[in-house]
């Protein structure tokens, strides 16, 4: 959509305008977001003053390109995804999911900068519900349903979810692909480690490809095909393959400073669609450096 901005106006009261609103708050959530360009120049500022020689646009497509698995350059975090009932962003490595009680002060999590950032775009009655979680250390893909029934119907099959993983290790395996089976228990400080099969343990299966690898450090593909907390993070290193970073199984300091793992690939049956959706992020920048920067060796 596209029209010639009259002379010496308020960028909000020609968007209401166009788009026949009555809402500062829509409008200006519009803008905010990126969707409203003055002569093909993105505009954020509501209050931005036009003249009558400029062009301004509007994109009303917006919506349909965000439900798409590309991400989009929001104000602080990436959206991944999002349609009517969910929406997915990438958290960093070092931040938790969600908040915790077990301390007096409250500490920063993602689920509330997310959050604010979506009530700061969107206005006050914006709601997130956490579906899956990762560990403060991990990097990767957050999924959140927008009403509670949304989550309700999320968690109803979410067993049958699939996760994948990019982990850099220590040392490389001796064949380029495999499988890691073992039954898991935790112990009362959270740990992991395997077990023979008992009331208190759980199977966990842990898929295994080298991506790249140099001669002491590998970049794998995981795909947790049946997980419980850590599982991943334990099996690997009792295969001697610590995740670089990991102190609390057995890994060194990490070469690239942070945490070796991150969830790049989750996949879901949507139960409004009615169809599996795949939402997917590349290789973290640091993991691809680290590998350019050193030599390579062949996978076997």
């Amino acid at each position: 959509m596209q029209n010639n901005a009259d002379q010496n106006r308020g960028l909000l009261e020609i968007i209401k305008e166009k788009l026949g609103l009555r809402s500062n708050t829509k409008a200006r959530n519009i803008i905010k977001s990126g969707r409203v360009k003055l002569d093909d120049k993105t505009v954020k500022i509501p209050s931005h003053s036009v003249n009558s020689n400029q062009k301004v646009s509007i994109d009303t497509d917006f919506k349909k390109h965000n439900s798409s698995s590309t991400e989009s350059h929001h104000k602080g975090f990436s959206i991944l995804f999002e349609d009517d009932h969910y929406i997915a962003f990438v958290k960093p490595a070092g931040l938790l999911s969600v908040g915790t009680l077990k301390k007096k002060k409250a500490e920063k999590n993602f689920s509330d900068f997310v959050k604010k950032q979506l009530i700061n775009e969107r206005g006050p009655k914006t709601e997130l519900y956490i579906v899956n979680r990762l560990d403060r250390l991990t990097s990767g893909i957050v999924l959140f349903a927008k009403s509670p029934a949304d989550e309700v119907a999320m968690r109803k099959q979410w067993e049958e979810s699939k996760k994948r993983y990019y982990a850099i290790v220590e040392g490389v395996p001796e064949s380029n692909e495999g499988e890691i089976s073992s039954e898991l228990k935790q112990n009362r400080i959270g740990r992991v480690y395997s077990v023979a099969k008992s009331q208190y343990s759980k199977l966990c299966i842990t898929r295994y490809r080298i991506m790249q690898n140099t001669e002491k450090i590998s970049l794998l593909k995981i795909e947790a095909i049946a997980e419980r907390k850590n599982s991943i993070r334990a099996q690997l290193s009792e295969k001697n393959w610590p995740i670089i970073g990991d102190k609390d199984y057995k890994g060194n300091p990490s070469p690239i400073k942070r945490f070796g793992l991150h969830l790049f690939s989750l996949s879901f049956y949507h139960p409004f669609k009615k169809e599996t959706v795949e939402i997917k992020t590349p290789v973290p920048v640091s993991f691809k450096n680290y590998f350019k920067n050193n030599k390579k060796k062949p996978a076997n």
